[in-house]
């Protein structure tokens, strides 16, 4: 028996799968498992599992058509046989202590889901992530409840989940998958239905994993790619089955507005930023569209009130830009904002 079933989905990743497969089969932790989900690639990838394979029976491989990396997850849940289940992408790395680390928490404290922190590496700099919460302390379904569940509603960066660790039973006995079919969201849709499922969490101050921007994450292509459209689409997901104590659907539907008036004004100022050398029509066209959006007009008109009393000068200045379509107000706004950090530096 496991202790750990590691799913590790895969496309295209032959530059770097090698020092990932490394870093697994050199855990101190030995009864581990480790699940490759070959998601239909056109590379190397399979024949270099493969190889491994041959060498370490720990590594189970699946090939599949291409799906997206969601049912390739789905397909290493299933066939998964740890007591505890956790990912890593086919990039990333981990430190040779991490798993044993994170499964002698969880069998100590008795948790469903161990978080730990990480290592974050783009653009050539690396920095470590902070917990979110209360570190080395069992957190209880209260706490869950009141506390991380409307974070996870409202904010993005607890969505990962390759830095945490899953019961597996907690996954299967709830029936909680990846979802299908959704174009961004799905890691922060799993840890909602997980972390709302879990009777306690624990925040682990260890730092093992190795995250490493390899696909240009941190540069955005604004030609080939509509951002703000994937700011709308997490908007409209339906939470009309999801059920928490503490939570009515109002309270919900302002969640998710923090979130989308959060998210739309990092994109602003990304559009103002020099490096992506974006023209002063592609840039009022862009503006234009979030002004003009029916998602945002529909969030001004229902919640300005109470985004406007929570929000920064500056962030209130921009709030009244996006409720009057003032271009230049936006435009003023941002490129102060700009000077006064370049002054800081």
């Amino acid at each position: 028996m496991y202790c750990i079933s590691v799913i590790i989905p895969v496309f295209n990743a032959e530059k770097h799968i090698e020092k990932c497969i490394d870093s697994l089969l050199s855990q101190t932790l030995s009864a581990c498992e480790f699940v490759f989900v070959n998601d239909g690639s056109s590379d190397k990838s399979q024949s270099i599992v493969e190889y491994f394979q041959k060498q370490d029976s720990r590594i189970k491989l699946i090939n599949q058509k291409n799906q997206g990396v969601s049912i390739a997850r789905n397909s290493g849940i299933a066939i998964a046989q740890g007591d505890y289940i956790g990912f890593v992408d086919a990039d990333d790395y981990v430190e040779k202590d991490c798993f044993q680390r994170l499964y002698e928490i969880a069998i100590s404290k008795s948790v469903a889901i161990v978080i730990s922190n990480y290592f974050s590496s783009q653009e050539g700099h690396t920095f470590t992530s902070k917990a979110l919460f209360r570190e080395n302390e069992v957190l209880n379904s209260e706490f869950i409840q009141k506390q991380i569940i409307p974070y996870l509603i409202g904010n993005d960066n607890l969505n990962a989940i390759w830095n945490k660790m899953y019961k597996r039973e907690l996954i299967t006995d709830n029936q909680i998958w990846f979802p299908k079919g959704v174009p961004l969201g799905e890691d922060g849709w799993f840890n909602l239905n997980c972390f709302n499922k879990a009777d306690s969490v624990f925040f682990s101050d260890y730092v093992g994993y190795h995250y490493v921007d390899v696909t240009g994450s941190a540069t955005r292509n604004f030609s080939g790619n509509n951002y703000f459209k994937r700011i709308e689409d997490d908007f409209q997901q339906d939470f009309s089955s999801f059920t928490n104590q503490y939570l009515d659907i109002n309270k919900i539907e302002l969640l998710k507005a923090e979130k989308f008036i959060k998210n739309t004004i990092a994109l602003l100022h990304e559009y103002f930023k020099e490096k992506y050398q974006i023209n002063s029509k592609k840039r009022n066209e862009l503006v234009k569209e979030v002004f003009n959006s029916l998602t945002t007009r529909q969030i001004i008109k229902s919640h300005f009130v109470v985004l406007f009393s929570g929000k920064s000068k500056y962030e209130q200045i921009i709030l009244l830009a996006i409720k009057y379509k003032i271009n230049v107000l936006l435009t003023m706004a941002i490129e102060y904002s700009k000077f006064r950090n370049k002054s800081k530096i």
